[in-house]
């Protein structure tokens, strides 16, 4: 009844896509939660209480969704309360092996990376006096520029105004494995894809990975180094996320994680799109990201893109707007991770889930933020 809903909804909305659906389908199905189970409610003396939260928790898991310990063995529940943290197992770090996953296990957070690297290309912005309005031509080689996208700009990467697709054009006969999708596209064929594309006439809003792809690039360019390096200067080292990475010789020290059909999968290895998928982190690491994002006011005062008034985009987070504030929320998955990521800044609550699956954990992350907030009836912090 809920999805059938949301159907309705989009087909009476032709400009809203995939991603619109998805955040469409869980703020409504929340909604129609809230009203039938409002007894998940948590006082701020419970969420003292670790033993409590997990209590609470267990009942959304048991009535509110429908996951499977068999097709994602465990996951980690991150709570930020204020100025409380709390880090919350449930069931293991692999198949038949009774282990917990902890908050220093390392996940692939596959598109939450987008984030990360939004939150960079701010900061270089600022730090080099630029404007988010720059075309993206002037960033590359004479060369590599477009003169069909004269007027696309840093904003319109980072909103998904660009009108590329998700992936880029025959993107498919570079990738040799379908566990590690890409590691055979290389930096030239994402720079020929951009020389080359033709635009359509209508600038409209597409949720896609080459954004941050070029995002990549234009970083790299402004400070003369790698990615990972730009990223470990501007993003990891300050907010001290000892424990995140891009690199390949690390990936030995990932978290086990299982495909859709159960099996153990490979990790993502990248020779472009790193900035988009790329890093690896862990609950702790994401924690004092989220921090820094919720608790934040952003100095890039930019006009936020928006599908209606339910639906929106600010500084690389999805935003579903409330009736007195914004949900800013991500997701992401590889071949073995999902990872979720939601806040309320005018609450300073969040919660993050990362999951050893491709499956995850539904929309389980956003019913524990609900429950938090009193079901969205919590007043500021």
């Amino acid at each position: 009844m809920i999805i059938h809903f949301a159907h309705i909804f989009l087909i009476d909305n032709p400009n809203l896509n995939n991603f619109a659906f998805y955040c469409m389908s869980n703020l409504i199905k929340i909604l129609f939660t809230s009203m039938l189970f409002l007894s998940h409610q948590l006082s701020g003396q419970e969420l003292k209480q670790d033993l409590d939260i997990r209590i609470e928790i267990e009942k959304l898991i048991r009535f509110d969704t429908d996951i499977s310990f068999k097709k994602t063995p465990g996951f980690i529940v991150t709570i930020i309360d204020d100025s409380d943290t709390y880090f919350i197992p449930f069931g293991t770090k692999q198949k038949k092996v009774k282990e917990p996953i902890t908050e220093n296990d390392v996940f692939e957070i596959g598109s939450v990376t987008k984030v990360l690297t939004a939150a960079l290309m701010y900061q270089l912005i600022t730090a080099f006096n630029l404007s988010a309005h720059a075309p993206v031509n002037s960033f590359l080689d004479e060369s590599w520029q477009n003169p069909r996208l004269m007027n696309l700009t840093i904003e319109d990467l980072i909103h998904h105004k660009s009108g590329f697709s998700r992936l880029p054009a025959f993107f498919g006969r570079k990738e040799k494995d379908i566990q590690s999708p890409y590691s055979n596209y290389t930096k030239l064929d994402l720079l020929k894809y951009y020389r080359d594309f033709i635009p359509e006439r209508e600038q409209k809003f597409e949720y896609s990975h080459t954004n941050y792809a070029l995002l990549e690039l234009i970083i790299e360019k402004i400070k003369g180094q790698p990615f990972h390096d730009a990223m470990q200067d501007g993003i990891f080292d300050p907010m001290m996320m000892e424990s995140s990475f891009f690199d390949f010789k690390e990936l030995h020290e990932l978290s086990p994680g299982y495909d859709r059909s159960g099996k153990m999968a490979k990790p993502w290895q990248f020779a472009s799109f790193s900035g988009s998928e790329g890093a690896k982190s862990t609950s702790v690491d994401l924690a004092q990201f989220v921090k820094y994002q919720c608790f934040m006011d952003y100095q890039n005062k930019l006009n936020s893109a928006g599908f209606n008034e339910l639906l929106g985009l600010d500084h690389g987070w999805h935003l579903i707007h409330m009736n007195h504030f914004n949900i800013y929320t991500h997701t992401g998955k590889t071949s073995g991770h999902h990872a979720f990521i939601a806040f309320i800044k005018e609450t300073k609550t969040a919660v993050i889930v990362l999951a050893n699956s491709a499956v995850g954990t539904e929309d389980l992350g956003l019913q524990i933020l609900r429950m938090i907030n009193h079901n969205w009836k919590r007043v500021k912090a």
